[in-house]
């Protein structure tokens, strides 16, 4: 749904479409259960308030962070990484999933 990628500051929505793309086939890798975005597309100021990095790629509608119920977030990152996401952290109750152009894994 487009309002799961909405900025909780000013609404407003900016996605990628090869996120879309890719969270796609992201769903189907994970045997077709929902993929929940946490956190889309965010504005500036929103940004700063959640302690996001200047140059976040949410900022461009190119991230989002995720989880899928029942999926240990270590199989969600599998499943991404197959998916063809290059951007992939794992913090303690969802995954980021990002379109960069190089590979680039961490832990937050």
């Amino acid at each position: 749904m487009l309002y799961e990628f909405e900025c909780p500051c000013c609404k407003r929505v900016i996605i990628d479409f090869r996120l879309l793309d890719l969270l796609e086939s992201l769903r189907g890798r994970a045997g077709g259960r929902p993929v929940i975005v946490n956190s889309g597309y965010r504005c500036e100021e929103y940004n700063k308030k959640v302690g996001g990095v200047p140059r976040s790629y949410h900022l461009s509608g190119m991230a989002a962070d995720i989880r899928i119920p029942g999926a240990a977030l270590e199989e969600v990152l599998k499943h991404a990484y197959t998916a063809g996401f290059l951007g992939l952290g794992l913090y303690d109750t969802f995954c980021h999933l990002d379109i960069r152009y190089n590979l680039t894994r961490w832990r937050g």
